[in-house]
């Protein structure tokens, strides 16, 4: 496989990978391509910060008082991976 389809691979895996929903074989590949791969590991770290954020918006249990209902249902339905 070449590097730019390994890109393509890790950038396939990474939002199931951040929501820990990937076999062990696809977790496996998609670690061992950030090891080596700066800027998929950069795309990672955006990822992971990002999605972090939004859980947290949507999590009902966070006090957060300022999110009206509308926004946390948007943010919840970003949560949803794009098939």
């Amino acid at each position: 496989m070449t590097a730019h389809a390994d890109c393509s691979k890790c950038e396939e895996l990474l939002q199931p990978f951040v929501d820990r929903n990937l076999s062990d074989q696809e977790r496996l590949t998609v670690q061992l391509h950030l090891e080596g791969c700066p800027y998929c590991a950069r795309c990672y770290r955006l990822e992971e910060v990002l999605w972090k954020h939004v859980r947290s918006c949507c999590d009902e249990q966070a006090g957060i008082e300022f999110a009206s209902s509308e926004l946390k249902q948007k943010l919840s339905e970003l949560r949803t991976p794009l098939v």
